[in-house]
């Protein structure tokens, strides 16, 4: 990936999520970038195509690069994923989840914004359903719905993660997570 269009990427990025999307001016990641707008425009015809190319290299890969290792555990799957969830070390509980934000801002006023973000929470989602089907395989844990149970661990992250941002406190994250831990368990096989 050329340089230019990478560092347009990471700037927009981090003025979208700390400012909001209809807070973020070209002018402002183009200072930042120190760039012209004839290079942004190489690259992106509009914002919108800005914040889409976001969505989809920066925040998907992000997704990809925390929880697809999921994918590739044998055994001990309730644990892994766990560890995964546990593992904070990624997240900023003073400005929440970057997914979580974009989907908020942008979804419900743009069809383009909200496929592309759906597909993202699809592919969340996805990974956790693959993991819990090897895990009934493995005979780890009990026969369930499994794409209903990726949904509720997914929307236990992303509530955790803004019930630690509305308090500024990443404590909150840490009690939803445990109740989701007890949860999860109850699933396992004795």
């Amino acid at each position: 990936m050329n340089i230019t269009k990478e560092k347009l990427l990471n700037i927009a990025f981090d003025e979208i999520y700390y400012n909001g999307y209809h807070a973020t001016s070209i002018d402002k990641i183009l200072k930042k970038a120190n760039a012209s707008k004839s290079s942004m425009y190489y690259f992106f015809k509009s914002k919108k195509e800005l914040a889409k190319a976001i969505i989809e290299e920066k925040i998907s890969y992000y997704i990809e690069e925390k929880y697809a290792p999921l994918l590739n555990i044998n055994e001990n799957y309730i644990e892994s994923i766990l560890e995964v969830i546990k593992n904070r070390k990624d997240f900023d509980f003073n400005c929440g989840c970057k997914l979580n934000n974009f989907v908020q801002e942008l979804s419900y006023k743009d069809e383009d914004f909200k496929n592309a973000l759906e597909k993202v929470y699809f592919r969340f989602e996805n990974i956790f359903e693959q993991v819990l089907d090897k895990a009934i395989e493995n005979k780890e844990i009990i026969q369930t719905d499994t794409k209903s149970l990726s949904m509720f661990i997914v929307s236990s992250i992303e509530g955790a993660l803004l019930s630690a941002k509305k308090s500024q406190d990443e404590k909150f994250y840490d009690i939803s997570i445990s109740h989701l831990e007890n949860y999860l368990n109850s699933f396992k096989l004795k």
